[in-house]
């Protein structure tokens, strides 16, 4: 039975393939995936990247439920992306709790396949389906028959092409084709009387190899768990791919040593090349090895997440976290090309949208007001996603930053200082919380908020800008006070790099489109508006976090 969803839920709603072994999950999702524009993963394909070892092997290594509950986890990771086309292993939907979650936070699409047919389709395939073993085979198709019984749409696939099949479902789930790519930019970064090209468009990782024509030594790439089984094919061979934990986990000097092993077992000389693929912590431990190895090679920057595409991937900054704090090792090394491909964006969940809009954010009140004003018209089209403005945003928020950097490169002039708007309070939130209840780009919206305050006091801001602030991070969901007491965050703030003669160098809005770097705002300065924050959120009735 057709059901009907809103354009604009539907495009931000996740498409499962669920079925039987063989029912044509992943062909059929390659192929939707193509016509929709949609980026496609299969869960079998992440697990094995994960554990480096086929599924059959699993099976026969660690044993069925070894391999569930690996299944679980990737099925859970998968479920807070959006937008996303995703081929279910065959007894996920068996699964109660898991299907549950999947019918909640998507679309499930069953094709269905009878075991006659399953077994055909997968003669050319043996051994990779250690459960579908013929004297058996109708034995689980028939305690499996009710797991696959209640999808939204159920499509019978056994005498139909995967053509046919892609269009039942574009039809039945009134899928839109692929769009036209909305024009695209090249920015050029430059830097010490070099320069790179930044390009920001839509279908951009497929294109690498057109628009940056290089040698033919493909260079390893380095993604996390997530990003590399996502978009590695787009970019270049999965052969030569270094696979990270997600979120700062990745910026440690464990994950270094284990590039820089991987280096050295594919005999990356001075020549070699690293593509950083994902977000900023993937970007900034790729870029941090790539100046390391052999006193520095060249490396390409793709970032996959909003923050990556308009703050971390451009500057050159790179680093790792010590358990003290942020970023306390890292170099400037800046990439031979910077690829924002604004397709990855469309499927980030909405937490990892918002940090980086907290970013975006930063740029228009320390830097332009004409970009916060248009921040606020155009909140509605940014928050779903509309690629044409996506482009813009991140040209915009680009443009910024590399005249920044232009100026001021390794930070020694005040200029490139100013990005880190509300990075004080936000860096030292992070580290507080072990960088896990406290995202980035939420610590940053409670660090500009804290910057703001100590400049209403100081008399540079007034009360009405402060507001429209609150009232434009509040749009984009972020939070404007923080849930952990001055005193647990403090030991954090004294070890701040920005810290110089024990004082903080603060960053401190003039008004909204400018800013000013600041070494006579002490620690109570700091303490009183974080304070004066927490207070202030109270009231308003907004919740941290």
């Amino acid at each position: 039975m057709k059901k009907e969803w809103g354009v604009l839920s539907m495009a931000r709603k996740n498409v499962f393939l669920g079925g039987f072994m063989a029912a044509g999950k992943t062909s059929v999702g390659k192929d939707l995936a193509v016509k929709t524009g949609r980026p496609f993963v299969d869960t079998d394909q992440i697990i094995e990247q994960r554990a480096g070892m086929s599924v059959a092997r699993i099976f026969a290594a660690s044993g069925e439920s070894v391999f569930r509950l690996m299944e679980q986890q990737v099925v859970r990771e998968l479920c807070e992306l959006q937008g996303m086309i995703i081929a279910l292993g065959g007894g996920i939907l068996a699964n109660p709790e898991l299907k549950e979650t999947i019918m909640g936070k998507g679309i499930l699409v069953v094709l269905s396949v009878l075991p006659e047919t399953a077994l055909k389709r997968a003669a050319a395939e043996k051994g990779k389906r250690p459960l579908l073993d013929p004297l058996n085979v109708n034995a689980l198709w028939k305690k499996r028959i009710p797991a696959y019984s209640n999808g939204h749409l159920i499509i019978e696939t056994d005498q139909l092409t995967v053509e046919e099949e892609v269009e039942r479902i574009m039809e039945g789930l009134s899928l839109q084709p692929l769009a036209e790519n909305p024009e695209g930019v090249v920015l050029q970064g430059r830097t010490g009387g070099n320069s790179y090209p930044v390009f920001i468009g839509s279908g951009l990782l497929s294109s690498m190899g057109d628009l940056l024509p290089g040698s033919d030594r493909l260079p390893v790439v380095v993604a996390d768990e997530i990003t590399g089984p996502l978009y590695a094919e787009k970019v270049l061979s999965e052969k030569r791919l270094s696979l990270l934990p997600r979120g700062e986990e990745a910026k440690t000097l464990t994950q270094l040593q284990n590039i820089f092993t991987q280096l050295q077992e594919a005999g990356e000389d001075r020549s070699g090349c690293i593509l950083a693929l994902g977000g900023g912590t993937v970007g900034d431990v790729a870029g941090f090895a790539a100046a390391s190895w052999m006193r520095g090679i060249r490396f390409i920057q793709c970032p996959t997440t909003l923050l990556a595409q308009v703050d971390s991937a451009l500057g050159g900054k790179t680093g790792i976290n010590l358990p003290g704090g942020k970023n306390m090792v890292g170099a400037f090394h800046q990439p031979m090309a910077v690829f924002s491909d604004v397709d990855c964006l469309v499927s980030l969940s909405g937490v990892e949208f918002r940090q980086g809009l907290a970013e975006v954010t930063k740029y228009g009140l320390g830097h332009d007001r004409d970009l916060f004003s248009w921040l606020n018209l155009h909140a509605g089209l940014i928050l779903s996603r509309q690629k044409d403005v996506l482009v813009q945003m991140v040209e915009w928020c680009t443009r910024i930053k590399l005249e920044i950097v232009e100026r001021d490169e390794k930070e020694q002039k005040g200029e490139r200082a100013r990005l880190n708007l509300g990075h004080t309070i936000g860096h030292a939130l992070e580290a507080a919380s072990g960088y896990r209840n406290w995202k980035h780009g939420d610590s940053v919206a409670v660090g500009m908020m804290v910057a703001s305050l100590i400049s209403v006091g100081r008399g540079n801001m007034s009360i009405l800008e402060f507001e429209e602030l609150h009232g434009l991070l509040k749009t984009f969901g972020l939070p404007v006070r923080s849930d952990i007491p001055w005193e647990e965050i403090l030991p954090y703030i004294k070890r701040d790099k920005k810290f110089i003669s024990r004082q903080p160098r603060l960053v401190i809005p003039q008004g909204i489109g400018n800013s000013l770097l600041v070494d006579d705002a002490g620690l109570e300065d700091l303490e009183n508006a974080y304070r004066e924050v927490m207070l202030y959120g109270e009231k308003t009735g907004l919740s941290c976090g």
